[in-house]
């Protein structure tokens, strides 16, 4: 008798354990999908803010804010493509947006190109974005002299 509740215990003991790992799985999973849901959420949210500014653009299309707005939702969704040819059109409607100038150089850098990157960091600085300047010092060094002289010529 003894040996068959020692039996039963160790089966309801194993049986407890398997359970608890199999609310553990679970629990990972629900984190897992529910993280999930919240990334594709947000990406959903900002393809519709995209949606709205193309229907604001299609009606305004001189408005450089506009291209702006949009080329920094096309950047959070990891578009930077869409996002460098919005900033160009902003900056072309409007060369006095600092902002502009800072998240085009930041999407260019994703691409590796460093000395447009650079240009845009040293025009954003000098319209008034100091963090432009800090990234300018330390990732820029390369390129400073012949950024300057061309800066100082525009």
């Amino acid at each position: 008798m003894r040996n068959f509740l020692i039996i039963i215990f160790s089966y309801f003991s194993l049986s407890i354990s398997a359970q608890e790992t199999v609310i553990d799985s679970a629990k990972t999973k629900i984190e897992k999908y529910y993280n999930t849901g919240l990334s594709d959420s947000l990406r959903a949210d900002y393809k519709g803010k995209i949606a709205h500014m193309d229907k604001y653009i299609a009606k305004d299309s001189i408005n450089p804010e506009a291209f702006l707005q949009r080329g920094i939702y096309y950047s959070l969704l990891g578009l930077s493509v869409e996002a460098i040819l919005d900033y160009d059109k902003s900056l072309a409607l409007n060369e006095e947006q600092p902002i502009a100038y800072f998240n085009r150089g930041i999407a260019k850098a994703r691409f590796r190109y460093t000395y447009e990157a650079c240009y845009d960091f040293k025009k954003s600085y000098l319209l008034g974005v100091n963090q432009a300047a800090k990234v300018y010092d330390v990732n820029c060094k390369l390129y400073q002299k012949k950024i300057d002289d061309e800066v100082a010529q525009n």
